[in-house]
């Protein structure tokens, strides 16, 4: 049987994982919190990471959605005056289920990108214990990559403090208004939303023109950096981790033009028995993380479903986070 490739997003996903370790993000690294790596936990966007946030600075916003609740009419037209400003607003609920704590959104029209913390594992990393007794806390993402306390009652005076030594990779004074959209979304790592609009825009005159290609500079430089990378690991004979590095490069820069090295050497790579061992492994970590989110009751199926994993693909990348996980778990 033909084994598929397993899919960028989940490739992402553990590369996101090895790079800061699963360990912290899950017991509480205290002195470098990390945001989530998995795309099962955020709702109103992909996953952010604290890479993406450098420079700039976010505001995290832990709430109860019980009881008294979130004056939320209240606090989403202060958000919306940074609009446009180097401060990202994330909300974070713990220990509610995935398609309960959407619903609640919904109805509240909360539009922020928000992280579904149903095992409590991001708000550990700060000491926090969000309950009906403590239903709101703020942490700050600054630019230098340093988390601090916020004011959860004054969540725009927060940002203001957090935003204070922000900045922008490409300074916006002049930008043309039909490269906006484009440009905001480089700046925050989502390369493919301003894929069409540089295209587009190469080609015209001027000022726009001009701009374009600056702003498509940035992400090249970007690519050459990943590209960089990926083969430095191969080189070295790091071959799963080349592969998870080349993986990535077609999702995160879609819509751009990348070197065909990067195809050729995935499908090599794809024939190698430990990573097709490391694949299936990935998969079922993928799923078991997916099946913890839904609700608490499917906890108890999920441990058993890392244990599995454990137990069919020793020795693997995703068989050592499954054990950490386990080990969190019983804590």
């Amino acid at each position: 049987m033909r084994r598929k490739l397993i899919s960028p997003c989940l490739i992402w996903t553990l590369l996101a994982f090895s790079a800061v370790g699963l360990a912290q993000e899950g017991t509480g690294n205290k002195q470098n919190p990390r945001l989530p790596a998995q795309s099962g936990v955020w709702i109103n966007s992909p996953p952010i990471s604290n890479e993406m946030l450098a420079g700039k600075a976010a505001v995290l916003f832990f709430f109860e959605e019980s009881g008294s609740g979130v004056d939320w009419p209240r606090l989403l037209p202060q958000a919306g005056k940074f609009e446009g400003t180097p401060v990202m607003f994330i909300g974070v609920n713990s220990g509610t289920a995935r398609p309960q704590l959407e619903a609640y959104l919904r109805k509240n029209k909360v539009t922020w990108p928000v992280i579904c913390d149903s095992d409590r594992s991001f708000e550990r990393q700060f000491d926090i214990a969000i309950s009906p007794d403590n239903t709101k806390q703020a942490r700050l993402l600054m630019p230098d990559g340093s988390f601090k306390n916020g004011d959860f009652n004054n969540l725009e005076g927060s940002a203001v403090d957090a935003s204070r030594d922000a900045k922008w990779k490409v300074d916006p004074a002049n930008l043309p208004p039909v490269l906006q959209s484009a440009w905001l979304a480089i700046e925050f790592g989502k390369y493919p939303d301003a894929a069409q609009t540089l295209k587009k825009n190469q080609f015209g005159k001027g000022d726009i023109k001009e701009w374009a290609m600056k702003l498509n500079q940035v992400v090249m430089d970007d690519l050459g950096r990943q590209l960089e990378d990926a083969k430095k690991s191969l080189d070295e004979d790091k071959k799963w981790d080349a592969f998870k590095r080349y993986s990535v490069i077609p999702n995160r820069f879609k819509g751009f033009t990348v070197p065909p090295e990067v195809t050729s050497n995935l499908k090599e790579l794809a024939t190698d028995d430990a990573i097709k061992g490391e694949q299936a492994a990935l998969k079922q970590l993928d799923l078991a993380i997916q099946a913890a989110s839904r609700s608490p009751s499917a906890r108890k199926g999920a441990l058993k479903q890392l244990q599995k994993l454990i137990d069919e693909h020793p020795g693997t990348e995703a068989a050592g986070e499954a054990q950490k996980l386990i080990e969190q778990a019983a804590m």
